[in-house]
């Protein structure tokens, strides 16, 4: 029993050292050019909320940077690239901030800035994209109309692919497990359009990350990952 719990303890550490050794290792070394994304990402969002309390930003965010269900496709893929960043509907601004700063610093460590992003905005504009097919597959399954009008997930869909793809990629067990357990959670609390769309996000970034890809198997964690 000594002997399994110490094998379980030490694959935890290995997988831990595999998502957060990289950020370790780039400010070890002071390559921050490997750490911008998170703060990047952030600053975006801030500015997005704020202006969006605002008289003059309120119209102008509204008009090009959130997406809804209801909306005529050419304008969802107009507002579709500041979307990412667009405000949560349902999360504290704060919160938003953090979780875009704390998953976009640990992914574009470890994936690369290339990749980090692409699949970000892969699984975000999948998820997006789902949300009138909800809307019209109706309830149990999906949701009434009554939801058309209401925002996206905006960047939490993101956070949620980005996270899936560096679970199976990385072979992160208990991330996998987290994320499992977080949309049960949501889907039994909260249910809505936000949850399915998280849902969808983070199933993309599982798909992504089982597309065989020689550049990046048998690289360890500290080195540089590729499109870094």
């Amino acid at each position: 029993m000594v002997t399994g719990a110490r094998s379980i303890l030490r694959r935890f550490a290995a997988q831990g050292h595999a998502l957060f050794g990289p950020v370790y290792e780039a400010v070890r070394r002071r390559r921050y050019g490997r750490l911008w994304l998170g703060p990047a990402v952030a600053v975006l969002v801030t500015v997005l909320a704020i202006a969006t309390r605002t008289r003059l930003g309120h119209p102008v965010i509204s008009r090009y940077a959130i997406t809804h269900p209801g909306d005529p496709l050419p304008a969802v893929l107009l507002r579709l690239p500041l979307s990412l960043f667009a405000p949560a509907a349902l999360l504290p601004f704060w919160f938003a901030v953090m979780q875009v700063l704390l998953v976009f610093t640990l992914t574009q460590a470890v994936l690369g800035t290339v990749r980090a992003v692409a699949v970000a905005m892969v699984g975000h504009s999948v998820a997006t994209l789902s949300a009138p097919l909800w809307v019209a597959a109706g309830p149990p399954v999906g949701l009434g109309s009554q939801v058309a009008h209401l925002a996206d997930a905006g960047p939490s869909a993101a956070v949620v692919a980005v996270l899936a793809y560096a679970a199976v990629r990385l072979r992160i067990g208990w991330l996998a497990a987290a994320l499992l357990a977080y949309h049960g959670t949501e889907v039994v609390t909260v249910g809505g359009l936000a949850s399915r769309e998280h849902l969808v996000a983070t199933i993309t970034g599982v798909l992504l990350a089982l597309i065989p890809d020689r550049r990046y198997a048998g690289i360890p964690a500290t080195s540089d990952p590729p499109g870094s």
